[in-house]
């Protein structure tokens, strides 16, 4: 592995009753983004999930080099914790504690556009305040790569620009992306490349 290389994929695969991952394999580096598109099935999320340590691979192999912040389609929020405590909660689970776990807290409370509904009941939001959480929740461990499945779907245009302006500034400082999309739209700017299913090409956006 390079010294910058924050994700290695070599000829990954994983069946079910079918074959899901064939052979995929790519690089991933500091401050690199990678869009990985396809239909329905065809092994996004898996490839996510075993990346993020959510399922095992059937073959070949992977290697990260970096905490991993995931924002999954269905979050598994604390939903009788209101938004601060499940940031709070989030935080002690990566051993963030005093100053540095407000500091970080309030970073992406700020980053996310949380303040309005941040002391409210992760169960009472609304299915955009809950995108957003979600987004917070996995800039909490200041990842050195973030796995994006579908995470802005539920957001509005206005809150999807800001966050798209957050992570590619987050991006900036070395921080890599691998994202899930069913649009290409979301690609431009946050990732230079795709990894196109059915084939697993990777391919220059």
């Amino acid at each position: 592995m390079e010294i910058n290389s924050v994700l290695v994929v070599d000829n990954l695969s994983k069946a079910y009753k079918a074959r899901i991952l064939r052979s995929v394999s790519f690089t991933l580096d500091a401050g690199q983004g990678l869009g990985v598109l396809g239909f329905n099935g065809c092994g996004k999320t898996t490839l996510l999930d075993i990346i993020a340590g959510l399922r095992k691979q059937d073959g070949g192999s992977y290697s990260t080099t970096t905490a991993i912040g995931y924002v999954m389609q269905k979050s598994g929020f604390q939903e009788g914790l209101s938004c601060l405590d499940n940031l709070r909660l989030e935080a002690a689970l990566c051993g963030l504690r005093g100053e540095i776990s407000k500091e970080r807290i309030g970073l992406c409370i700020d980053d996310c556009q949380l303040e309005s509904f941040i002391r409210k009941k992760a169960g009472k939001c609304s299915v955009g305040m809950r995108a957003r959480l979600a987004i917070a929740l996995s800039l909490i461990p200041n990842p050195g790569l973030l796995l994006l499945d579908e995470a802005f779907v539920s957001l509005d245009e206005t809150s999807k620009s800001h966050i798209i302006d957050v992570l590619k500034k987050r991006k900036g400082s070395g921080m890599a992306i691998l994202m899930v999309s069913h649009s290409m739209e979301d690609f431009p700017g946050l990732c230079e490349r795709a990894l196109r299913f059915p084939d697993e090409e990777v391919v220059e956006l």
